[in-house]
């Protein structure tokens, strides 16, 4: 008799749990950013709304059609052009605060190719060690045309500018190919060369030296305030300490109407513990904890390689930028744009995440 596929309810489940409370919290959070900015309290609510009705559409694809099916060199090579077209069509689009990173979809939606292309890495690095990694320490069988896709990938999203995604992508791909066996020698020649690329992009514009300075003087003299580059990192400081153990209440905290930059954003953390307090961003770290442990659970009982790369993968992919985003928050990482996972306001983000996360529960089901 086959046996029935049940999927890890423990991954859905606080999915959704993520997911609700971010709709929530943006709500709180965009008010007073939709007045600042476009006169309308509830436009950005609006347009994250639409961004789950859609980003739930694409976990439920991602959660039926058999992961499988990706494992498929045409399926690759496909998603990895489409990564390659619109990194290039992006950069003819028009600036949006400096950045070429997004491709209007309509009033209420922006693609921004850059957080799928982190998805569709994860599938690409996942097709290759699943394939070669008795090789994985052959040189020109594995680590350099690794190395070649996903360096190319990155140097598109670096020069839109966009660093924070260029070393996610990086980042979960190295991960990968570590896990598969790389040596020693050359995981540290591989690293050596990734912090020499990441020094050069950050020195080569100047904004980003800027912030790497701030910080470092933040870190020696936490009392610093005024309008410098240093504010942002100050401001989300002093809401989460106003937060305490249980916070100030839902809706009540005052560095989103007055103080915190980026609140609906990056910096909705510092939201999360000014009115959450400790209890509420404690449950928040243990969601995604609880997330990393069912992710990696399912890599462990996947019944094929390329299953294994896939979920081990996504869930760092996603449990890393989201350790990153509080750290920032929290002033143990220099300012960077990175969106919270689930929570924070975007449709990009929240359509990959939801994406990744379909393809989680996916494998778990296989796993079971």
């Amino acid at each position: 008799m086959p046996r029935r596929m049940v999927f890890d309810r423990w991954l859905f489940i606080t999915a959704g749990a993520l997911v609700a409370g971010g709709l929530l919290i943006v709500g709180s959070a965009s008010n007073f950013a939709g007045m600042r900015y476009g006169g309308n309290a509830s436009a950005f609510y609006i347009k994250h709304l639409v961004a789950v009705v859609i980003a739930t559409v694409a976990m439920l694809v991602a959660l039926y059609v058999p992961y499988q099916r990706l494992d498929r060199r045409g399926v690759v090579l496909g998603l990895l052009g489409i990564c390659a077209v619109l990194l290039l069509l992006v950069l003819g689009m028009p600036a949006a605060g400096g950045a070429h990173r997004w491709i209007p979809l309509g009033p209420y939606f922006k693609l921004q190719p850059s957080e799928l292309t982190k998805v569709f890495g994860v599938v690409f690095m996942a097709y290759m060690l699943s394939r070669k990694e008795d090789r994985v320490n052959e040189l020109w069988q594995v680590p350099m045309p690794c190395l070649g896709v996903i360096g190319a990938l990155s140097f598109l999203i670096v020069i839109e500018p966009d660093l924070g995604s260029a070393v996610m992508l990086v980042a979960v791909a190295g991960l990968m190919i570590f896990v598969a066996g790389l040596s020693l020698r050359l995981t540290a020649a591989a690293a050596g060369l990734g912090m020499a690329a990441l020094v050069v992009a950050i020195v080569a514009e100047s904004y980003r030296w800027a912030r790497v300075k701030a910080y470092a003087l933040a870190m020696l003299d936490p009392a610093i305030g005024g309008g410098g580059i240093e504010y942002q990192l100050n401001q989300s400081l002093i809401a989460i300490g106003n937060g305490g153990l249980t916070g100030t209440g839902f809706g009540r905290g005052l560095g989103k109407a007055f103080f915190v930059p980026a609140v609906h954003t990056d910096f909705i953390f510092s939201v999360i513990g000014e009115e959450l307090g400790l209890l509420g961003t404690s449950a928040l770290l243990g969601a995604f904890l609880l997330i990393y442990w069912r992710g990696i659970r399912a890599a462990r009982r996947a019944p094929d390689r390329f299953g294994f790369y896939l979920a081990l993968g996504l869930t760092n992919m996603i449990v890393l930028q989201a350790l990153i985003n509080m750290s920032v928050c929290l002033g143990l990482l220099p300012t960077k744009g990175m969106p919270l996972p689930f929570i924070s306001y975007g449709g990009s983000s929240l359509l990959a995440t939801m994406t990744a996360m379909g393809l989680l529960i996916n494998v778990s089901q296989h796993s079971n």
